[in-house]
């Protein structure tokens, strides 16, 4: 089961997009040219092309038929005058940005899942990137689908979990590959079901499902659906990880920082 879902909700992208634009506050500079590193329905652009309305857009998925998604989503709410104008992002099928140093911002909302190694794509995106340009993503933590793989363990199916990555992790990875001052943060998020099928369904929309490695997938899926049945299992948990980074300044061979540090303040003790 590698593509979408005949009718893919978007509500888990959705609900990350907007967790990270609110970050966005904090910048005193719109940047101008942005690279969307995975596409999510329209859920980043949308947000993002409201924000920064005149700021340039690139798309980069090697997954096509999210890409082709992500734009006929766009183009149903296009006016005619839009549709002329051709405003929207261009979009390339790869998952590899361009490695010249031009993008003010790259953003990834949930770009990592699909991908086999994060320390090659955090150094991609470092690549895209200007000096102090900007990095916001979103991932899946460690603790995602506790409940499940729990299920799955007690019955004998076996399923690495390799995408699934601890937050500290994902920061030292961004320290290590061209980012400073990296912030990570988290937050659990519990879904109810009531059917197996919806569950793997929204799973497979955000690309976790593909990211499992099974021994067995007929088997698990029947598992699942067993125990829904059973009401063994209803809640499954999602650990909903946040990063953001600065690209590090590349400087001239030889060449040092100047760092400045303020005095300390005086301090007045009162007996």
């Amino acid at each position: 089961m590698t593509n979408l879902p005949h009718q893919p909700d978007w509500f888990l992208h959705a609900h990350l997009a907007a967790t990270l634009d609110e970050r966005l506050s904090i910048l005193r500079q719109p940047p101008e040219h942005i690279l969307l590193a995975a596409a999510d329905g329209n859920e980043s652009y949308r947000l993002l092309k409201m924000r920064y309305p005149h700021a340039r857009f690139q798309e980069f998925d090697s997954r096509d038929r999210y890409l082709q998604a992500a734009q006929a989503m766009r183009k149903a709410k296009l006016n005619w005058l839009q549709k002329l104008n051709g405003s929207l992002p261009v979009q390339t099928v790869s998952d590899q940005l361009p490695c010249n140093q031009a993008a003010d911002m790259v953003w990834s909302n949930l770009g990592l899942i699909h991908q086999a190694d994060p320390r090659a794509v955090i150094n991609n995106w470092a690549g895209a990137l200007r000096p102090d340009g900007l990095l916001f993503f979103s991932h899946f933590g460690a603790d995602t689908l506790k409940e499940v793989l729990t299920l799955w363990r007690a019955a004998g199916i076996v399923v690495k979990t390799p995408h699934l990555i601890d937050m500290h992790d994902l920061g030292d990875m961004l320290y290590q590959h061209g980012f400073y001052d990296p912030v990570m943060d988290m937050n659990m998020l519990t879904l109810q079901y009531t059917k197996a099928e919806r569950f793997i369904d929204d799973m497979r929309t955000t690309g976790l499902w593909q990211s499992l490695q099974f021994d067995n997938e007929i088997d698990a899926v029947r598992i699942l659906v067993q125990a829904w049945k059973n009401n063994d299992i209803h809640n499954v948990t999602l650990e909903l990880v946040y990063g953001h980074g600065v690209k590090k300044q590349i400087l001239p061979d030889n060449a040092t920082p100047i760092q400045f540090y303020p005095s300390s303040p005086t301090k007045t003790f009162k007996p």
